[in-house]
């Protein structure tokens, strides 16, 4: 698949100019008031401003960069989307013993690279990355005194080289792992969630091919234990193939459908006492939730009566009480794709909505193009392509900050 870096805009999209902003006058001296700030007291100033405007300000003059690259300041300065990990993985090849190479791909030209060994994880022969959340990796592996392919939870931060093993859980027939760390929700604890299904709980002669949703196992490294609740849906649910999971204000949020007859948001809090499902925008399927600039933003393409994709949707949800979705954005397929036919249940796969940005990321073809399109410009710009197969693939945005249980 080819298409143009860079999409012009449709005619009909016209940007407003920009405001001209003039600089600090400077006093007597000759000298700005932003000069005068000492650098501990900008480093705080700094520290409190969203991510995206922490990245325009490194523009604002060399020795501002170097203040908010410095190593000892980027503890307390937000971080921001710099790429994502992606893996091949797949549970056979877990059995069958396989490696499972990580790979990292940065979203910019200047988003530093990623050393994808973890060489600081110790005995670790056998290596499955599973989940990424604000920082923090999930992982399964195998040390050196494993037998019959027993594993054990890893979770550890690359920024830092930290980690921590997890006791083992209950349940055998857990489905999807996933991690839960929020720092505006703690930033000092995590918890990682394993969706049972009703398999665990059925005679041979009783299981079904595609069984609902149980309940949910989960581990608190405040509590240093498992625990595990029985689900309070009504419905049957289970769970899609879409690997999205939001972890928001202490829920998980992810996707689901109650029997195949429609999608769902299923939402579980990390002490598996809150349950609560509503409908996606719409009543579509196979679409995509990501947090971004705060809030939960749901992805999907509008097909027409022959289900073929028309356009791009995207919604955030305004709140929980009403359950009431806003239409954000859309744009039609063949403006996002060059023109160029794409079938989205083949050639396509959704990566990440930024999280402090209105980008889109994804990719497309059968080349595996990765994108990018700006929702506020309407432009799409092709970044690489990566190697061909089907990738999972974890966003990442490091983490500087020391996180309590984890430990070298």
């Amino acid at each position: 698949m080819s298409v143009p870096a860079d999409s012009s805009r449709p005619p009909e999209e016209v940007p407003a100019p920009y405001p001209v902003r003039s600089s600090p006058s400077p006093d007597s001296d000759g000298v700005t008031s932003t000069e005068r700030l000492t650098d501990d007291l900008l480093v705080e100033i700094l520290s409190r401003v969203p991510a995206k405007s922490l990245c325009r300000f490194k523009c604002v003059s060399s020795h501002w960069l170097s203040l908010i690259d410095h190593p000892q300041h980027r503890k307390m300065l937000p971080q921001t989307l710099t790429g994502f990990f992606y893996t091949r993985s797949t549970i056979a090849d877990w059995l069958r013993g396989l490696p499972s190479p990580v790979h990292f791909a940065g979203v910019s030209p200047g988003s530093r690279r990623r050393d994808t060994s973890f060489a600081f994880l110790s005995n670790h022969p056998r290596f499955d990355l599973l989940h990424c959340c604000n920082g923090l990796l999930l992982a399964s592996w195998c040390d050196v005194s494993s037998v019959d392919n027993e594993f054990r939870y890893v979770v550890f931060n690359p920024a830092t080289e930290k980690w921590v093993t997890l006791p083992k859980s209950d349940h055998n027939q857990f489905i999807s792992p996933r991690l839960g760390f929020d720092p505006a929700f703690s930033s000092h604890h995590f918890h990682v969630f394993e969706w049972v299904d009703e398999e665990d709980f059925q005679w041979e002669w009783d299981k079904r091919e595609d069984p609902d949703l149980a309940g949910v196992a989960v581990f608190s490294s405040e509590t240093g234990g498992w625990i595990y609740k029985e689900k309070t849906w009504s419905e049957h649910i289970r769970l899609t193939d879409s690997p999205a999971t939001v972890f928001l204000n202490g829920y998980l949020h992810f996707l689901a459908d109650d029997r195949g007859l429609s999608d769902c948001l299923a939402v579980v809090d990390t002490k598996g006492e809150t349950w609560m499902n509503f409908a996606v925008p719409g009543g579509l399927n196979r679409g995509f939730i990501q947090r971004s600039q705060g809030r939960l933003s749901y992805a999907n393409f509008q097909r027409d009566e022959d289900g073929v994709a028309i356009r791009l949707i995207v919604y955030v949800l305004e709140n929980y009480q009403s359950k009431e979705w806003i239409l954000m954005h859309r744009v039609e397929t063949w403006y996002l794709f060059g023109g160029i036919d794409v079938h989205l249940d083949v050639d396509f796969y959704w990566i990440v909505i930024h999280p402090d940005c209105n980008l889109v990321f994804f990719t497309a073809g059968c080349d595996n193009t990765l994108m990018c399109y700006n929702m506020d410009r309407r432009q799409v710009k092709v970044i690489s392509n990566l190697e061909g197969g089907k990738w999972r693939y974890l966003p990442y945005v490091p983490l500087y900050a020391e996180v309590q249980l984890l430990h070298i």
